[in-house]
């Protein structure tokens, strides 16, 4: 099958039901790309017509990719509105950009709390910040934790972190102990579990944390324009580039005490 989208700027995407091939296609937000589709496929089972988000106005869904690619034929030449209807394969990048994690850094955590010193929560801090835990080097000490990982951009990332921590839910000291292994367990399980909280209060701490940028590596081409032809790289050189900072621990980067 295939699939298409309608925008008031006569633009049209379709797609296939498989996958492949996806196109799609835009029509004047008026209705009369509907009258077009309705003249050319009669039964209903053939294309079907739902509201889509900007900058399309419909999307359209055909039931065999060849009938989307007859639609892609008349691109440019049909009318609406004294406007030309543009008909234009779809993708998946139609309204989004591919990303990367261009950048391998190192940078620390100074004032994480000991029960976010784990892997996992380490990797969802780093995730928050638009990146992925690569490793968590020794500490040593418990005031600063050393972390690797790949980022989407080393600049945007905070000086200055919230970081959120559930809040371990602590027995009633008048339960009564567990008479056995599998009853503890059940215990335990229990109380990893929250029920519905208020919400004007969350179960969970939220810890300043100091974010130190020590060392970033760039393997990225070269950006500056207009540079002496001895500032070139030559032809295979190796242009990753690191970078290294200056940190110091109780004092944020960039601002001096």
């Amino acid at each position: 099958m295939g699939g298409a989208s309608v925008t008031s700027s006569i633009f049209l995407a379709v797609e296939s039901e498989d996958g492949d091939g996806a196109s799609g296609a835009v029509a004047g937000s008026d209705g009369s790309g509907c009258s077009l589709l309705e003249m050319a496929y009669p039964q209903e089972s053939e294309v079907s017509i739902e509201v889509a988000c900007p900058p399309h106005d419909l999307w359209l869904f055909f039931s065999t990719e060849e009938k989307c690619t007859a639609v892609l034929h008349s691109s440019m030449k049909l009318k609406c509105c004294r406007r030309w209807i543009q008909f234009q394969r779809w993708v998946r990048e139609i309204r989004g950009t591919l990303d990367a994690l261009e950048y391998k850094s190192k940078l620390s955590f100074e004032g994480l709390p000991d029960q976010a010193w784990s892997m996992q929560s380490v990797s969802d801090v780093v995730k928050g910040l638009g990146g992925e835990l690569i490793e968590i080097i020794p500490p040593k000490n418990r005031r600063e934790l050393e972390v690797m990982a790949w980022l989407r951009n080393p600049s945007k990332v905070g000086k200055v972190l919230d970081v959120e921590i559930p809040e371990p839910k602590i027995a009633l000291c008048t339960d009564p102990p567990p008479q056995s292994l599998e009853e503890f367990v059940t215990r335990e399980i229990v109380s990893s579990l929250y029920g519905p909280s208020s919400p004007r209060k969350k179960m969970t701490i939220v810890y300043p944390v100091v974010c130190h940028m020590k060392e970033v590596t760039d393997c990225g081409p070269l950006l500056a324009e207009d540079l002496p032809a001895a500032w070139l790289p030559g032809e295979g050189e190796d242009l990753t580039r690191t970078h290294k900072f200056i940190t110091v621990l109780g004092q944020v980067d960039g601002y001096d005490n």
